[in-house]
């Protein structure tokens, strides 16, 4: 019997921890389950059929000296060996933009806490559960676990009621300038490059998920790493990563990949723009190491306040800089710092150097459609050339295939629908293809999500007059939680339930089965790029192949890949089904400091330099 069904225990005092805000259903708590880990031990909640602990500290607090450090392994003061502390509270989030949203925040650098969600009855598998750990999204630079979307007690306890249970971890990680950070001075102690600190967190994360999930009645072999959006990307980097082999099994990626060059930076930008920090707080000494010790004497809100007005690298060309006024570019984020991140996702997909576990992706039709309607509203274009000229400010705009494939006559005259087709697909929908085409030797299952959401709990006004299946609407599906009130069934129409409870078991069985079919609902095949065939998710979800749906795809992947790995220095050919290969190394076409966002007269770079709202 796990330590986790403690109903008899000696005397102790049992306290309360850093905290933000009560859990969300604490009032339906009916127990207090205790639990024994690495960090302490820890009383938490019994609510229906699930046992909820938040709040639980994984990493020693990044602050002071351990700011912008890798993250370090959380120790328990000898002075709380025999004290229970309270995981009922949520820990506040990390430092990151305040919105004015009541339900964001309060912020902490102290925020290295993880979240669990585990059946309140003992498996019958002498291994105990399977396990899903959650990377919420949100650009690197905002967002957290403690978020009412990402609360895992209706789809835990919905696992429960269908025999299908699974255990639920989500964490908090360093965001922005606090988690993507790097300074010449920056270094570990064999002299490596420190950097990616937030990609660190998550593996901390992940390895104390290890150590302790047999107590939540957990199976440390049997880990699904999942995420949407940032998440996705981040799952994506642990992907290649050989630091994060062997702490999961298998993946589910929504939204988000990894292999576009402009997702990443190098470590010359990196340090340029962390002179450029410095020089704004009056940090521009000469000696690095003083500059650091400079910065970490600012405050974090001043750090993230002062992130709009940080000079960097791309604000020098004027190609970039009309595209500046409509997007706002994020200077802090993944770093190739050839340790965290050893060398560029697509040459490690290219080589086959990846950690090859059972893999499900996709996307969402519609995944611009949000930024589409906001452009639409604030600069009313008055033809289809003003309207992408103004979205991709860059002279060579002039690849005629692409401005014949979507063309807005193919979309009812509709330039709108047009620009959402051309960067939905282009930033999204082709590159969650070419990362199930990667995965070898286990099984892949790739999805798009077509179902434009029609309950009033999930739309927006402006997606009455014109519906999508937009970047995130598949995750209500999952969650099913809007809050504390609206949750479960009745946040969808009646008509929309079996979409959503079919996409749900989907999830789940691939999170219990690493492979995501059962006798309910439409068997779901393998990805090949021999059959190409997915998962087409709407009220009449099919099976079809994916280029009859996404039919500009391999043109698009095929430019971006080659002109990609032209630029990281490699010779790459596809083949159709977009099956690519490295043929040899050419030299690179640019000098580093450009990683970022290239120079090119492919507009296909700047995909990925389009910074959303998510």
């Amino acid at each position: 019997m796990f330590l986790f069904w403690l109903c008899c225990i000696l005397p102790v005092t049992i306290v309360s921890g850093l905290s933000g805000s009560p859990y969300l259903f604490a009032s339906e708590s009916v127990g207090s389950p205790v639990v024994s880990t690495t960090s302490g031990k820890f009383a938490g909640f019994t609510i229906r059929q699930t046992n909820i602990w938040v709040g639980i500290p994984f990493a020693a607090p990044p602050v002071g000296a351990l700011r912008w450090q890798k993250a370090q392994p959380y120790v328990m003061p000898d002075s709380q060996n025999d004290i229970i502390r309270n995981a009922t509270d949520y820990s506040a989030y990390c430092p990151q933009f305040d919105r004015g949203d009541p339900s964001q925040g309060p912020f902490d650098e102290d925020c290295l806490y993880l979240n669990v969600w585990a059946p309140r009855t003992p498996s019958s598998n002498p291994n105990g559960y399977p396990v899903m750990v959650w990377i919420h999204g949100g650009g690197l630079k905002d967002g957290s676990a403690t978020q009412v979307l990402w609360d895992g007690l209706h789809w835990t306890n919905a696992a429960i009621q269908e025999n299908n249970s699974f255990i639920m971890v989500s964490m908090n990680y360093r965001l922005s300038v606090m988690g993507f950070f790097a300074q010449s001075s920056l270094l570990d102690e064999s002299g490596q490059t420190i950097a990616n600190q937030g990609i660190t967190d998550q593996r901390m994360a992940m390895k104390w998920v290890q150590d302790n999930i047999k107590q939540f009645g957990g199976d440390k072999n049997y880990i699904t790493l999942m995420g949407e959006s940032a998440g996705s990307q981040s799952v994506c980097i642990h992907l290649i990563s050989p630091l994060s082999a062997g702490l999961f099994h298998a993946s589910i990626m929504q939204s988000g990949s990894c292999d576009a060059v402009n997702f990443l930076r190098d470590k010359s930008f990196a340090y340029s723009t962390a002179n450029n920090l410095a020089l704004f707080f009056g940090c521009n000494m000469t000696n690095p190491s003083q500059q650091l010790g400079c910065l970490r004497a600012v405050s974090s809100t001043q750090l993230i306040a002062a992130i709009g007005n940080v000079s960097i690298p791309l604000s020098t060309s004027s190609a970039y800089k009309d595209l500046e006024k409509i997007v706002v570019p994020i200077p802090f984020g993944l770093i190739v710092d050839g340790v965290e991140i050893p060398v560029h996702p697509l040459q490690a997909f290219l080589t086959g150097k990846i950690n090859q576990v059972p893999t499900l992706t996709g996307a969402n039709r519609d995944e611009i459609l949000l930024r589409a309607l906001y452009e639409d509203y604030a600069y009313p274009p008055t033809s289809a050339e003003d309207y992408l000229t103004r979205i991709l400010p860059i002279a060579a705009f002039n690849n005629r295939d692409i401005q014949t494939l979507y063309a807005p006559d193919k979309f009812n005259g509709n330039y709108s629908r047009a620009f959402v087709a051309l960067f939905s697909e282009g930033m999204f929908v082709c590159g969650a293809r070419r990362t199930a085409g990667y995965i070898t030797g286990h099984p892949k299952y790739l999805y798009t999500f077509d179902h434009a959401p029609e309950s009033v709990f999930l739309t927006h006004p402006s997606l009455v007059m014109w519906p999508g299946a937009f970047h995130g609407a598949e995750v209500f599906s999952l969650f099913q939680t809007v809050s504390a009130t609206f949750y479960g069934d009745i946040i969808f129409n009646p008509d929309e339930i079996p979409l959503a409870t079919s996409l749900r078991r989907y999830w789940t069985n691939m999170i219990t089965k690493h492979q995501p079919n059962d006798d309910s609902s439409l068997t779901w095949p393998e990805y090949s790029s021999t059959t190409d065939r997915i998962l087409v998710l709407d009220k009449n979800t099919t099976i079809t192949s994916f280029i009859e749906v996404y039919p500009n795809c391999d043109l698009i992947s095929d430019v971006q890949v080659k002109v990609y790995g032209e630029y990281l220095g490699l010779n790459v050919t596809c083949t159709t089904g977009n099956k690519c290969f490295i043929i040899n190394s050419t030299t690179p076409t640019s000098t580093s400091n450009n990683l970022y966002c290239c120079q090119l007269n492919l507009f296909f770079l700047l995909f990925s330099c389009i910074i959303l709202l998510f």
